[in-house]
């Protein structure tokens, strides 16, 4: 018989670096609460309101997602545990723009997308943002015959229900596809 358990049990999950342009320079904060839906071509995260970088998401009406990779965990950790309003984040990484240019990523991960504002869900003492991917960028060392290889990435796992606890990634379980129309 199974037993009750709190919680959401939907994990584990990536721990992503949502940036934003907040006051003219670069911020990151961590979101352990992320979701690909329309077949990747959206991404809905849940946000405090009064996080510093929503500011940046509003006024912009752009952000970007990054995927650190295990070698990031302290930078991570700053970016989790400090407001922008008190430290300059950005300075922590290489920053880059591409197409939106008003939605910094993050040179040093090994994923990166950039998004657009599509909707804004208000339940209060929250928001849910809604981004459509303009754009996603991998680094070339981070890729297999010319596809993203997770072994590769090394992400930071976090698990949402449970210890509440960062994981690494386990080892891929090899499957026969079937490529028949």
């Amino acid at each position: 018989m199974k037993q009750e358990v709190k919680g959401n049990l939907l994990s584990p999950l990536p721990v992503v670096l949502v940036g934003a342009m907040v006051n003219g320079r670069p911020n990151y904060l961590v979101i352990g609460y992320i979701s690909p839906f329309n077949f990747g071509k959206h991404i809905f995260f849940s946000l405090y309101k009064k996080r510093y970088t929503r500011t940046g998401i509003h006024q912009n009406k752009t952000f970007s997602v990054n995927i650190p990779s295990e070698d990031l965990l302290a930078e991570t950790n700053i970016c989790g545990s400090k407001s922008g309003r008190d430290i300059d984040k950005g300075s922590l990484f290489k920053t880059f723009y591409g197409e939106l240019r008003t939605a910094p990523m993050i040179q040093q991960c090994p994923i990166t997308m950039e998004c657009e504002v599509a909707e804004v869900l208000d339940y209060d003492p929250n928001e849910g943002i809604i981004g459509k991917v303009v754009k996603s960028y991998a680094d070339p060392e981070y890729l297999t015959e010319g596809k993203l290889d997770w072994r590769k990435v090394h992400p930071i796992i976090w698990a949402t229900g449970g210890d509440f606890n960062y994981y690494r990634l386990g080892e891929r379980i090899e499957q026969e596809m079937d490529n028949a129309d």
